[in-house]
């Protein structure tokens, strides 16, 4: 104890006004708890944070503020009560579980319907975008430069299967999502 003070008494010595402030925050908690000491549960006698046993009362459990209100033990024996009498009085009857069950399989086959529909979707639009590109004349194209972009058919075609698949399965993902909302 003797230790800190002298420490704390050549600190305030060098350090200009200023910092006085700045090393009360530093040296002391809201509280004012002094940082790095614990206390003891039973006794309340300070100690280093790396103290295992008490050395007033040989107590091995600690807290980190004074005069904290309950003991361990006792805050632990109120939150053992708290969850008793939270699991001898349900909230929820088999309705409304059979409710959120029903709300989750809707939310689950909303995303999974939008995402195959989805994937189908890009997956034809990229088919039809290659078989476009199978038109390619590639001897005219390094000749002249003339047909080096494909089937321009094709092309539009995969363009408006990918425009309906997002519009599709976003519409068809809300439909589902919509019905989760079970009553």
């Amino acid at each position: 104890m003797n230790d800190y003070r002298t420490t704390m008494e050549c600190l305030l010595r060098i350090v200009p006004k200023a910092g006085i402030p700045l090393l009360d925050f530093f040296t002391t908690k809201s509280e004012g708890t002094r940082m790095g000491l614990k206390y003891c549960d039973k006794c309340e006698e300070p100690v280093e944070q790396i103290v295992m046993v008490c050395p007033k009362c040989k107590s091995e459990m600690f807290v980190h503020s004074k005069n904290g209100g309950d003991t361990v033990k006792e805050h632990f024996a109120k939150n053992v009560e708290k969850n008793k009498v939270k699991k001898t009085q349900p909230d929820t009857t088999l309705d409304d579980l059979l409710r959120a069950q029903n709300r989750t399989t809707h939310a689950v086959r909303a995303f999974v319907r939008f995402l195959f529909i989805q994937l189908t979707g890009i997956t034809l639009a990229v088919f039809l975008w290659n078989i476009s590109l199978a038109f390619i004349d590639e001897q005219a194209c390094y000749r002249s430069g003339d047909n080096c972009t494909g089937n321009t058919f094709l092309q539009f075609l995969a363009a408006i299967v990918w425009i309906v698949a997002v519009i599709w399965s976003s519409s068809a993902g809300w439909d589902e999502l919509n019905k989760s909302n079970i009553d």
